[in-house]
């Protein structure tokens, strides 16, 4: 039966990873960053910590570079090579939900748990995205399933197993995020063993053969940390400040001050959620107020449901009080939705009910709005005068058909939940091939950094360029597109007189809709595609600005030169 399971979340899952891994190009934020990471991580010496324009970085422990890395070693450096890793991530955490979901209620809950574990729109956020989210995803679901496996057991042999599929999953976590990676699994065991009243678990010596699996492996990465020149400040940079760092304010460099950015605000998460859902938004809270009562059902039905609620809640609540919160944070507590939806309709599937009522109602519908918006976007990015070619033209054509099937299997569909279910995971699956595929593809000139870096290359007119207070996008671009350049400020470094400053513009000025529709074709005035003047940084008032690439969207650099060399001084 688990072969089965397998086969189908890999025929659903496959299309639906690949088109969101390798059909874009790095998309902004942090994408360009992570990716010359693994790109340097590939050529280092020393793998202990990546490192960014020959400086260490040392935010996250280096999972993420360490498979990226390899991944660049054998195919390129370029970003379908840095994301081969994340269909492992999101493959893995698929079947790991779906083995817990699959046991507790029936091959179909299965299915359903794995699918939204990587469809739910926050979550597939995190599949897709080069970040260290999916490793830290990946990480969370393995643990989920390795308790799993260890509580639903009294044999010794499979109870040995499934601690060393939590040790292996733990390991994961933190090597992508962290001891913030084992909040949730955390969580989740605490929360099992208190309703469940299994103090005695702590007696048996399995779950104590984990520790010295941690600390052996951990211990080794740190030993290499603390062998680097300045070890011990990396060491509290990873455990200090960007762990305790982003959930309340410390004392800490300004560098390093990560509460002081993207700050939370009284029920963010709450507010956020149904959006983190889509398209399974009523499902998962239907499922979630529903489970409150399977939450005391005994045996290993009930085990699944309380490792879902303990993975969801005290996380949900503590992510609530940090100083900092993002979607992507949410990642992790996501998995017990994805359960809890497999579980409930594993549950109901076993009366034969027809998919009736108001959640059922709001998901095909909500699953037929998505389809229509992706597709809409999609269309009107293929149609485009300004761009529009035979490539566009076949993008166009596959949007169309991925439209009409994506909306008529869930506007059609009558009958059973598992045959109305059936539906609605075709849908979804086609809606991110067909609908998504032709809309990464049209994006991606739109947005592409190795098309701005070659105008900036164009605009610099052979003179040799330095980087003028570079942000980690700027960086990122110089080292996978630019040819590393130096970074420094006129009069503080001599780059000789024919040196330009690449400068990036520091205003908040961003297109409105009319500039969007001039870049494609749509409207023809000039008056709407006119940008702000661009005055040079207040720091350097000699500097004349030579030229200014825009981005699509309003970002701008600007390519100063400097009346004579070391004239002016900081």
């Amino acid at each position: 039966m688990n072969r089965s399971l397998v086969q189908r979340l890999l025929l659903m899952l496959v299309p639906v990873l690949v088109t969101g891994l390798f059909l874009r190009v790095y998309y902004t934020p942090d994408e360009p960053r992570e990716g010359s990471l693994a790109v340097a991580m590939a050529h280092q010496a020393d793998h202990a910590l990546p490192e960014l324009a020959g400086e260490t970085f040392a935010e996250k422990p280096p999972l993420l570079y360490w498979l990226s890395g390899v991944a660049v070693a054998v195919a390129g450096p370029t970003p379908a090579a840095t994301r081969v890793p994340n269909l492992l991530y999101g493959l893995l955490t698929a079947v790991a939900l779906a083995l817990i979901a699959r046991r507790a209620a029936g091959l179909m809950a299965g299915v359903v748990a794995g699918v939204v574990a990587v469809t739910a729109l926050q979550l597939y956020d995190v599949h897709i995205w080069l970040a260290t989210d999916a490793p830290l995803v990946a990480g969370v679901a393995v643990s989920l399933a390795g308790m799993y496996a260890s509580f639903t057991t009294e044999a010794v042999a499979a109870r040995r197993r499934g601690y060393g599929v939590l040790a292996l999953g733990l390991l994961i976590a933190f090597f992508a995020k962290g001891l913030a990676g084992w909040m949730v699994p955390g969580f989740a065991y605490l929360t099992v063993l208190v309703l469940e009243r299994r103090w005695r678990e702590l007696l048996r010596p399995e779950p104590w053969l984990v520790v010295p699996v941690l600390v052996l492996a951990i211990g080794v990465w740190v030993l290499a940390v603390l062998a680097r020149p300045d070890g011990a400040i990396w060491l509290k940079i990873l455990f200090w400040y960007n762990t305790l760092g982003r959930a309340v304010a410390i004392d800490a460099p300004s560098s390093y001050a990560y509460a002081t950015g993207h700050l939370n605000s009284p029920g963010k998460y709450l507010l956020e959620l149904p959006l983190y859902l889509l398209p399974w938004t009523a499902l998962a809270l239907t499922a979630f107020v529903r489970g409150r009562h399977a939450v005391l059902t005994i045996g290993a039905t009930g085990t699944a449901w309380r490792l879902a609620y303990g993975a969801i809640v005290p996380a949900t609540v503590l992510l609530s009080c940090a100083a900092t919160a993002r979607g992507v944070y949410y990642g992790p507590p996501m998995l017990g939705f994805a359960l809890m939806v497999g579980l409930e309709f594993g549950e109901s599937a076993k009366l034969a009910e027809p998919a009736r009522g108001f959640a059922w109602a709001c998901t095909r519908g909500l699953l037929a709005t998505l389809a229509l918006l992706l597709g809409a976007v999609a269309l009107v990015l293929a149609l485009a005068p300004a761009t529009r070619d035979a490539t566009h033209d076949l993008m166009a054509v596959i949007a169309l058909i991925g439209l009409g099937v994506a909306v008529q299997r869930v506007v059609r569909s009558r009958g059973t939940r598992e045959r109305v279910l059936r539906d609605c995971l075709l849908s979804v699956c086609v809606t991110l091939t067909l609908i998504a595929g032709p809309l990464w593809v049209c994006l991606n000139p739109l947005v592409n950094l190795h098309t701005t870096a070659t105008e900036i290359e164009a605009a610099a007119a052979g003179h040799p360029l330095v980087l003028l207070q570079p942000d980690e996008t700027t960086i990122a671009m110089s080292e996978l597109y630019l040819g590393h350049l130096p970074t420094g400020f006129p009069g503080a470094i001599a780059h000789g007189e024919d040196a330009r400053y690449l400068w990036l513009v520091q205003d908040r000025y961003r297109w409105k809709s009319a500039q969007w529709l001039s870049l494609l074709g749509y409207r023809h005035d000039q008056v709407a595609v006119v940008s702000p003047a661009v005055r040079p940084p207040a720091e350097l008032p000699g500097a004349a600005i030579e030229a200014v690439v825009e981005r699509p969207g309003g970002r701008r650099y600007a390519i100063l030169a400097m009346p004579a060399a070391g004239s002016v001084s900081p």
